[in-house]
């Protein structure tokens, strides 16, 4: 299976995250034995857990207003480590929202690493983008993440 097909997959939300803020502790969104994956104390995000035909994944959403930056990012697992599907990002000094993600098998994508080799950003740099803007909010960042990752349904009382 390709990212792209993992993207597409409907997902359901297994365990709804918390909107936090603070620095980010290395067992929230940890990438591999050792490997963790931390931001900084402006940011404001959440991590939750999903399903996708058969895979656990798991949606990492956050953002910093004082610097217009936007980050979501889906990992599923493999074996013991987290494999990075793709990377939906914005920031203030580049046009738009947009996408790393791998073009070859998430077989062969190494895992435990939140830049695997050979991702592409989609739209290309420079190009044209549909989305030059988001809501800088917690509502309009969990919105964007969702509909982007395609993740249709959420447990009973979990907020979108």
């Amino acid at each position: 299976m390709r990212p792209r097909q993992l993207i597409r997959k409907p997902k359901t939300v297994t365990k709804a995250g918390k909107w936090e803020t603070g620095k980010m502790g290395k067992q929230a969104f940890p990438l591999s034995r050792g490997r963790y994956y931390v931001l900084g104390a402006r940011w404001t995000w959440r991590v939750d857990v999903l399903t996708a035909a058969g895979f656990e994944c798991r949606l990492l959403t956050a953002f910093e207003p004082s610097t217009d930056q936007y980050l979501a990012l889906l990992t599923y697992r493999r074996g013991s480590v987290y494999v990075v599907v793709a990377r939906l990002e914005y920031h203030g000094h580049e046009p738009g929202l947009h996408c790393h993600a791998a073009c070859e098998p998430l077989s062969t994508v190494t895992g435990g690493v939140v830049k695997p080799y050979g991702t592409q950003r989609l739209p290309r740099h420079g190009s044209r983008h549909r989305r030059a803007s988001y809501d800088m909010t917690q509502a309009g960042a969990l919105q964007t993440s969702f509909r982007f990752f395609n993740v249709s349904a959420t447990p009973e009382g979990a907020m979108v």
